[in-house]
């Protein structure tokens, strides 16, 4: 009777947090869509459902996006995101209405999970003010209405469950929050890579933390290991051919350009008063975009901080976890800022995080953590309630204007980012830094380096026949396979628009044949003798992806193995 009791006030705080997003997602309700910043959600989803209707699985290849010619954008950006929001274009939904759907069960997903993390510190009345915060920061709209980033916006919702999950192992020692973290890790990683890498430090400390307080560290240390392990392995299909392949890409040039981090430092003013806007960031105060924290959480997490100092002072409470936090809060807003240049150039894998201030959602998960705490100083539960609705109606209240888009685009359909003159240019021009290097560029007018590579030249064919006296027929056309009957009177070559990539593989009547990419745009160039030929491109795995599908394959099939063999055991002690 006891656990329905405390089930139905869980379920309750949920319904509650669920209804209070409201204000977050309101602007999800309106017909159309709304300008972002990476213009490309739609584009990339598109492109998704393109390729996994082809049976390219694990998806490696965007069959419209670079251009036309075969971008390997899921072989480098994780997309997690956009397989969620699969679901709902399978389910019938318009492309658009499915990243619609993502967004908002995005928001949901944050508020619970940061409540669920902060109910095992905080109890549930401090855990529900914890998720109303984490949901209204500021950072959390600029990365849905202002710069369209959602998979990091997505990476808020992992960070809190990666948290609990391990806190969960160290407080009841059962096996089955060894499977969570790792699916949680997994998860994190094949959402935002980037984040899972910032974040990485932060979880070792608080692993740290609970190792002191263990009774058994080395068993919890060895079941912490293969958390790690385990997450790594099931998202090493993604991760470590993005890793080991983006030297074939342009990747580098991304992080001396633009996306240049000396260019994105903040001053420590921008946390407190930033204006909003929906422009970009530029070096210096005058961003187009707001940085803020958020005052209230700035002020709650300071709040926090004087109440674990006087609670340690008393001795009347285990503070630990406060301090952390409150020092996890600190030294994210530092690296956001100009001060921690010395650590940014001493650690060049950092260089990709490309932006500084994206600091700021490991600052807002924390602050988040942190707001809960003052919370704690009431004894009685009217009173805590009472600060609650308050504190909640003041978030809402302060930064509900925040969470809506610049303008609305009230009549734009699937069409208008799916067809082909747009997500082959116009998209596609957004983000090239996965083209083979070497390929033809240009600078632009603020000494950015593109893809030279104009509007009227891109390919309308999948073939195009360089030299020779010959007749081809297109049999073939998916993102991992081209397959070609070629009539050649005499000797020639056959250009297949196609980016050359590790991996691509050439074959004349069923024979691997070499080819070459010896042109402006990198394309799979193949010579041709007289007669008839079976032409084919066949996009096959390279080693370093053969062992990423492995390892994840094996981790997979022995999590199900476990999770099969523990319920049989389950079912057969009853």
């Amino acid at each position: 009777m006891k656990k329905i009791l405390l089930w139905k006030k869980d379920f309750l705080a949920i319904l509650f947090i669920t209804f209070l997003t409201f204000f977050a997602i309101a602007p999800l309700f309106k017909p159309g869509f709304f300008p972002i910043h990476d213009n490309e959600q739609v584009g990339r989803l598109y492109d998704l459902d393109q390729t996994l209707r082809a049976g390219n699985f694990p998806p490696r290849i965007a069959p419209n996006l670079g251009f036309g010619y075969g971008y390997p954008f899921f072989n480098f950006y994780p997309y997690f995101v956009y397989a969620l929001a699969e679901v709902f274009v399978f389910l019938g939904f318009s492309y658009i209405v499915s990243i619609k759907i993502m967004i908002a069960l995005g928001f949901i997903a944050a508020g619970l999970a940061m409540y669920v993390l902060s109910r095992e510190f905080f109890g549930r009345i401090g855990a529900v003010v914890s998720a109303i915060v984490y949901i209204y920061l500021p950072y959390h709209s600029v990365d849905v209405y202002v710069r369209g980033a959602l998979p990091e916006f997505w990476a808020f919702v992992f960070l809190p469950l990666i948290f609990w999950a391990i806190y969960k192992l160290y407080k009841t020692n059962r096996n089955t929050y060894i499977i969570l973290t790792a699916i949680c890790i997994a998860l994190l990683i094949l959402t935002h890579n980037l984040v899972a890498f910032m974040s990485a430090p932060f979880i070792g400390i608080f692993v740290l933390l609970l190792l002191t307080k263990s009774a058994k560290p080395r068993i919890l240390f060895l079941k912490l290991f293969i958390c790690g392990l385990l997450g790594l392995t099931l998202s090493a299909f993604f991760w470590l051919p993005s890793y080991a392949e983006k030297q074939f890409t342009m990747i580098d040039l991304l992080t001396t350009e633009l996306a240049d981090y000396n260019q994105h430092f903040l001053y420590i003013r921008q946390f407190w008063n930033s204006p909003w806007g929906y422009g970009g960031s530029i070096y210096g105060l005058l961003d187009g975009l707001s940085f803020q924290a958020g005052k209230i959480q700035i002020i709650l997490s300071a709040v926090a901080f004087f109440y674990a100092l006087y609670a340690w002072k008393k001795k009347s409470k285990d503070t630990s976890y406060i301090l952390l936090f409150f020092g996890f809060f600190l030294f994210s807003l530092f690296m956001c800022t100009f001060y921690s240049q010395s650590i940014w150039r001493l650690i060049p894998p950092l260089w990709y995080v490309q932006f500084p201030w994206r600091f700021l959602l490991l600052a807002g998960f924390a602050s988040a953590f942190l707001s809960a705490v003052p919370l704690q100083a009431f004894k009685k539960t009217d009173k805590k309630i009472f600060t609650s609705i308050v504190l909640i109606a003041g978030i809402i209240l302060f930064n509900k204007d925040f969470f809506v888009p610049e303008r609305y685009l009230e009549y734009v359909t699937d069409k208008d980012y799916t067809n082909t003159e747009t997500i082959r240019y116009e998209t596609s021009s957004l983000a090239a830094e996965y083209v083979p290097k070497g390929i033809a560029t240009r600078k632009t007018d603020i000494n950015t380096t593109v893809v030279d590579i104009d509007r009227a030249s891109i390919a309308s064919s999948s073939y195009e026949i360089v030299r020779g006296d010959m007749h081809v027929r297109e049999n073939k056309n998916i993102p991992q396979k081209k397959e070609f009957l070629v009539e050649a009177k005499t000797d020639g070559i056959i250009q297949i628009n196609t980016f050359s990539f590790p991996g691509w593989k050439v074959f004349i009547d069923g024979n691997e044949s070499t080819y070459t990419d010896n042109n402006r745009l990198k394309l799979i160039t193949v010579s041709i003798s007289p007669g008839r030929h079976k032409l084919e491109a066949i996009l096959t795995d390279t080693p370093v992806r053969s062992i990423g599908n492995t390892l994840s394959l094996i981790s997979f099939f022995g999590i199900i193995g476990y999770v099969f063999f523990f319920s049989a055991r389950l079912l057969y002690n009853k």
